[in-house]
């Protein structure tokens, strides 16, 4: 069984700590010897967790595919975790694979509810995750991700995060914050928090965007709930994020 590891955490509740090192040590006990890593990965890992709003994103992989009763009993113990807990399962082979979209185990999501992608299925979008871990995660058990998975090639990034665009406004939190971290990707190649990438947008973007920037980080610090929706200032920063897009593409 791999060791778990000795983490660093940085402004990460005390509560979700604890929680998240628990379901790791019983992901461990559950999986025994088919268990290679539990990562956590984004705002989590990069400092800037919300103790209100936000969950924790987990990589967790596998030597083999697990059976679906082994599926099952994941599902119950992601359920008794407490916390939002949004956890991928991937074989160590299936990290390996550079293709949209990318084959996976299955997804568990908040309230255990057991998402099996039709086994063997695939995640539109899980090269994003992938980057994400590599650049920034924390290992609960096993080595560092980086080590078992190799870096996701930037035009297969920047495929994902072009095709996520459109669906910003219409579906996500923090769109202003989101639409902040695509440009920042874009510009930067690589891949940040919400709150680095509306401090970096400050700084970057015309200082036409500096109050609407400066209320979206306010509120995503205090933990209330931004889903602004399709305003007309949002759809004028979207343009904004496409610009970048075109200009960065073309350097």
């Amino acid at each position: 069984m791999p060791e778990q590891q000795s983490v660093e955490w940085l402004g990460c509740p005390d509560g979700l700590r604890r929680s998240l090192a628990e379901h790791a040590a019983g992901l461990a006990t559950l999986l025994q010897e088919t268990l290679v890593g539990v990562y956590v990965h984004g705002s989590v890992a990069r400092g800037c967790s919300n103790a209100t709003t936000s969950g924790a994103d987990v990589i967790v992989v596998l030597r083999n595919p697990c059976a679906d009763e082994t599926a099952g009993k994941l599902a119950a113990l992601h359920g008794q975790s407490g916390i939002a807990l949004d956890a991928t399962f991937v074989t160590q082979s299936q990290l390996h694979y550079d293709t949209v979209p990318t084959p996976i185990e299955f997804v568990l999501k908040p309230a255990g509810e057991c998402k099996l992608l039709s086994r063997r299925g695939s995640h539109s979008y899980f090269l994003l995750d992938r980057q994400d871990a590599y650049e920034c995660s924390i290992a609960l058990v096993g080595p560092p991700f980086s080590e078992i998975a190799p870096i996701v090639p930037w035009p297969l990034v920047a495929d994902r995060l072009e095709h996520l665009l459109p669906h910003i406004l219409p579906r996500f939190k923090n769109p202003a914050l989101m639409l902040c971290r695509i440009a920042y990707a874009f510009a930067r190649h690589e891949i940040c928090s919400k709150r680095d990438a509306g401090h970096w947008a400050l700084t970057a973007l015309d200082a036409k965007w500096q109050p609407l920037i400066e209320e979206a980080l306010s509120k995503y610090e205090q933990g209330l709930r931004d889903d602004s929706g399709e305003t007309e200032e949002l759809r004028a920063l979207e343009q904004q994020c496409r610009s970048i897009i075109v200009q960065a593409r073309g350097t």
